[in-house]
């Protein structure tokens, strides 16, 4: 029953996240297969026929960038062997010179050049600037997809955090309207109080108003701790319950956190009321859970 009662807690808590990253996720997969879909591999080509003298061409010019020549050489050459127009099979032709001059293969380039028209020598080293062009479309390609990524990621953070951010206020506005009511039904039973005297009470009340509200406690000290600690198993009997499993007596600094743990400030709010800094509340935290196990403060 345990691990139903963990799913079930794990599909409230992640089905909103999941049910946002499915559209993104897809997009992203759509991406992908729209990018393989634009540059189909040399195993594609063997099985099409169509236009296949094109696609080796293109796919010559892609590892001449990438600077692995042996594979340029291999692709222009099947470029021009299945060439079945004069145009496409000289473009093949001066792109191959072109991949012999920059392996260094002058046998093969003077052998090649004479088969090609003396009109298309100066062609051969514009493929420098064709392949310089190819090179900035594909960095380009990569840039607007890294955008893409990190806007969706962006988006994810931003979603989580507002997410978190409302989970938290609802389960905080849960707590104080849970204190309140407790507060209504204390005053209504007025013997309950009978341990206590007016001004405990309302210091008590008092402290715990300014915890809750944010509020500066920089200044409070043991007097004002004696009055929450009594006033708490009237007002909210769970937490003075669990203040009381500390293995050690808590300074009233240590009270105050532990109720602001209870309440789910986070670092920033407990800094701004101790008027100090968030390092000096990471510290504090270190040393209290020494003394008592802060999970166990946690809003569920």
């Amino acid at each position: 029953m345990e691990w139903m009662r963990r799913l079930t807690r794990f599909n409230q808590k992640h089905v909103p996240v999941i049910g946002f990253l499915a559209p993104i996720l897809t997009t992203i997969c759509l991406l992908s297969a729209c990018q393989r879909a634009e540059t189909p591999t040399p195993s594609q080509t063997k099985e099409d026929g169509v236009d296949s003298a094109a696609i080796y061409q293109e796919w010559a010019y892609r590892e001449i960038f990438a600077n692995t020549l042996g594979k340029a050489e291999e692709y222009a050459y099947r470029s021009a062997m299945l060439s079945k127009d004069s145009v496409m099979e000289n473009s093949s032709m001066i792109l191959l010179c072109y991949i012999y001059y920059r392996e260094g293969k002058q046998d093969q380039l003077q052998m090649l050049m004479q088969t090609i028209s003396p009109e298309s020598y100066t062609n051969v080293m514009d493929i420098q600037w064709q392949v310089e062009q190819a090179k900035t479309n594909h960095e380009r390609q990569l840039y607007a997809i890294a955008i893409i990524l990190l806007l969706l990621i962006s988006g994810i953070v931003c979603y989580w955090y507002i997410h978190r951010m409302r989970a938290q206020a609802v389960l905080y506005q849960h707590r104080i309207d849970r204190v309140r009511q407790e507060l209504l039904s204390k005053e209504s039973n007025p013997t309950e109080f009978a341990t206590l005297s007016i001004n405990e009470a309302k210091q008590g009340i008092d402290v715990l108003f300014a915890i809750i509200n944010d509020q500066n406690i920089s200044q409070m000290g043991k007097e004002e701790e004696q009055a929450v600690l009594k006033a708490l198993p009237f007002i909210d009997a769970p937490l003075a319950a669990l203040l009381a499993k500390a293995s050690s007596p808590l300074t009233p600094k240590e009270t105050y956190f532990c109720i602001m743990e209870y309440y789910g400030k986070n670092d920033r709010q407990k800094a701004r009321s101790f008027c100090c800094s968030e390092q000096a509340i990471r510290s504090t935290k270190s040393r209290l859970n020494k003394k008592i196990d802060l999970s166990i403060l946690h809003l569920e």
